[in-house]
């Protein structure tokens, strides 16, 4: 068990961890700064060198100046006088790089005398070019001895320059051995530094060992008092859950009951829209209820298909006569451009609508309340959509704009006084629109209304859905001498024998193909009228069979992929495997026998459905076991049920083990195919909840990373399936008795 360091502890290795990490900062800079010292020091003696080479070229440039001019004295040859011009020109130069350098130096007086010196020996020139063409002119050069002096004053001056720069560079080499030899200290210094904070901070935690042995003990005893309280917490809102349920399911139960009987078209609308507000409402109960997931950060969120457009005109229906008691004008306006179907939490988007629009009339006193959905903008099949609430009630202060989210925040005490209520639903509203990755914002003046903006992007369903009818029967499909031959390609054990049930249910023949390249067999060697294709399998998945299927043995058989995936796009992809359609696994029995009939050219009549797929909504706000699915499925067979919970009980653990195993090993591709494989059994058994973090464990798994998401995802899957097959074990109890 992971025990916290003590506090002071804590504080002393950040203390140290400062002082040392100042200290290496301290030290490199100074060994950076005697770097930047020798760096300089390196560049003054490199320019140094450069000088000192430059000298000796100017040296040697005074003495074949006069060279040059000898040698015309003694031949007359005009190409010495071309070199001896060359040779001056030179000289100038280098006598400007001299003076650059030696600029402000030491040696600054003795390069002007340089300067003179030279300057008088290129005039001697000058006059020299100009008198050689004179008859019975006396010349002069370096033999004469005017110039002889002046080149001797001028190697005499260079020889001093030339001392005095020895003697810096010197220094200089002298100051870079000193300067590189302290950098050198300082270093060894920061690495010291760096060792002994490591060693002090190593000493420190095992120092702290004993202590964390004694917390240890302390936190067990506390863990286990804390546990005795979240019990007694866990029993006070199960009691308190039961007693306000109760009544709500009898307004929803009364209302299925009055449902059946003879009804107008208004009666029906009005009831219609009492059963499902009594549904949301439940929902909503159970979760605010479930306090203690709140607080964890487990609120569940389904994805399921629905429409934009219906629910929007639901709540029309839900809050107009409350509109027209206060006697103000309640409009809804929806962009036609809306796709028709999202994939989303229904009772979620309901929830925080119906908050808004319900505290919008709350509010108003008189003008209107204006309700807007509007797309913003689709992007990589995602819907943006706006849903924008208005109203000209009492408004909001504008220094109390802020605070309105917060939870039993009202804006002031007489508007709790007057209007009544907790201050809880913008706070539920703002962390519902969050945690579905939305925004929320509120415009609002004092006296004049306020408008409320929530923006939420949804997943695009692009299969139309299908509007059920209640107390219709299932046509079973062929005839008993003329039978469908359908092929179910399936690996795990209990999907076969739900879906071999369910398909022998609709007059169907099967056959059973544990992994992709036996169903490849089977469709060389039989004549099939359909195939019902697992994705996920061992040997071969069902993306890679199907395919040959196509291009291998040229089939034309219809495909239809079972996928636990619902995300966009996935239908696209089973379609360019060969595939022609897919369901969603779990599934129930008329989503399947809706897919079929449309491959099978059958009539669908449908038996005992809900109104409207896009409505229905299960009760999952607790894990907890839900047969009612199970049963819907069984028609009352109590051996499939008992079979169906005994493959549950049997092959769960294997898979939690096995699973567990795989984490160990670091084995992703078993994890991974374990939790595709577990969605759609413990969805059938009523286990909805655990799709999240299985999903979770398989999306991470595929990234080949992220193992403490996939165990912390794994921990919550293991839990709840102990529990489960606890409660199982009682339920088949029950059922043989």
């Amino acid at each position: 068990m992971k025990i916290a360091i003590r506090s002071y502890t804590k504080l002393i290795i950040i203390v140290s961890f400062i002082i040392s990490f100042c200290l290496i900062l301290f030290i490199a800079y100074r060994s950076n700064d005697y770097i930047n010292q020798l760096s300089e020091n390196n560049k003054k003696l490199y320019a140094s060198y450069k000088i000192s080479e430059t000298m000796k070229i100017f040296r040697n440039n005074i003495d074949s100046l006069g060279i040059y001019q000898r040698g015309y004295n003694l031949t007359g040859d005009r190409s010495f006088m071309e070199h001896y011009i060359q040779k001056e020109t030179e000289t100038k130069s280098e006598l400007d790089s001299l003076g650059e350098y030696l600029k402000g130096n030491q040696e600054e007086s003795l390069y002007l005398k340089l300067k003179d010196l030279t300057f008088k020996k290129l005039m001697e020139g000058k006059d020299f070019s100009h008198k050689i063409n004179l008859p019975g002119v006396n010349q002069v050069g370096n033999g004469s001895k005017e110039g002889k002096e002046i080149v001797e004053e001028i190697n005499k001056a260079l020889v001093e320059i030339i001392n005095s720069l020895s003697a810096a560079s010197v220094v200089l080499i002298s100051k870079s051995n000193d300067l590189l030899e302290a950098s050198q200290k300082w270093s060894y210094g920061e690495i010291i530094i760096g060792i002994l904070a490591s060693l002090a901070a190593i000493l420190i935690l095992f120092r702290d060992i004993n202590v964390r042995n004694r917390l240890e003990v302390e936190l067990r005893a506390a863990k286990k008092q804390a546990d005795e309280n979240a019990m007694l917490k866990e029993q006070f809102m199960a009691n308190m859950s039961h007693e306000i349920r109760t009544p709500m399911n009898a307004i929803i139960g009364f209302s299925s009951l009055l449902q059946k009987t003879q009804l107008d078209e208004s009666q029906s609308e009005y009831l219609s829209a009492i059963k499902n507000s009594g549904s949301n409402l439940l929902n909503i109960i159970n979760d605010i209820l479930d306090f203690s997931k709140i607080e964890a950060g487990m609120l569940h969120l389904e994805k399921i298909p629905f429409s934009i457009t219906k629910l929007i005109n639901s709540l029309k229906l839900m809050f107009s006569e409350k509109a027209k008691e206060k006697n103000i004008d309640f409009e809804i306006t929806i962009d036609k451009s809306i796709p028709e179907n999202v994939f989303g939490d229904p009772t979620r988007l309901t929830q925080i609508l119906v908050n808004l629009i319900n505290n919008a009339i709350k509010f108003t006193n008189k003008g209107k309340v204006k309700v807007t959905c509007e797309l913003k903008n689709i992007e990589n099949n995602q819907a943006k959509l706006v849903f924008r609430i208005k109203d000209t009630g009492i408004g909001i202060p504008a220094d109390k704009i802020n605070d309105v989210f917060e939870r039993f925040n009202q804006g002031n005490s007489e508007t709790t006084r007057k209007y009544g209520g907790t201050g809880l639903g913008l706070s539920i509203v703002k962390n519902l629109v969050e945690i579905q990755h939305g925004e929320i914002s509120l415009t609002s003046k004092e006296g004049e209304g306020s408008e409320f903006t929530v923006i939420i992007s949804y997943p695009i369903n692009n299969e139309s859905l299908v509007s059920l009818k209640e107390n219709e029967e299932i046509k079973i499909f062929g005839t008993k001498e003329n039978k469908y031959k359908v092929l179910l390609a399936e690996d795990n054990i209990m999907n076969q024998k739900l879906a071999s049930t369910l398909l022998k249910g609709f007059g169907l023949e099967v056959d059973i193909a544990e992994n992709g390249l036996i169903a490849m067999e089977k469709v060389k060697n039989n004549t099939y009228q359909l195939v019902l294709m697992d994705i996920q399998m061992p040997t071969m998945d069902g993306y890679v069979a199907s395919r040959k299927i196509r291009d291998e043995i040229k089939s034309i058989v219809p495909i239809i992929a079972m996928t636990a995936h619902i995300m966009p796009g996935e239908k696209e992809k089973c379609m360019s495997f060969g595939m022609n359609d897919y369901i969603s696994k779990p599934f129930k029995e008329i989503e399947l026998y809706n897919i079929i009939s449309k491959y099978l050219n059958e009539e669908i009549q449908l038996k005992k459905t809900p109104i409207e797929l896009t409505e229905e909504k299960e009760n999952y706000s607790t894990i907890k076991i839900n047969l009612d699915e199970l049963r819907e499925l069984a028609k009352g067979d109590k051996i499939f049920m008992k079979e169906m919970i005994e493959l549950f009980l049997e092959q769960n653990p294997l898979d939690i083990k096995e699973i567990g195993n795989a984490i160990k090993e670091n084995d992703f591709d078993t994890i991974q195919a374990i939790s595709h494989r577990m969605k759609t059994s413990v969805g059938f058994m009523g286990l909805r909840p655990l799709l999240k973090p299985l999903s979770t464990m398989e999306t991470t798994a595929e990234t080949k990373q992220g193992m403490e998401t996939i165990v912390n995802a794994f921990n919550e899957v293991k839990t709840v399936s102990e529990n489960a097959v606890t409660e199982l074990k009682k339920t088949l109890t029950e059922i043989k008795s």
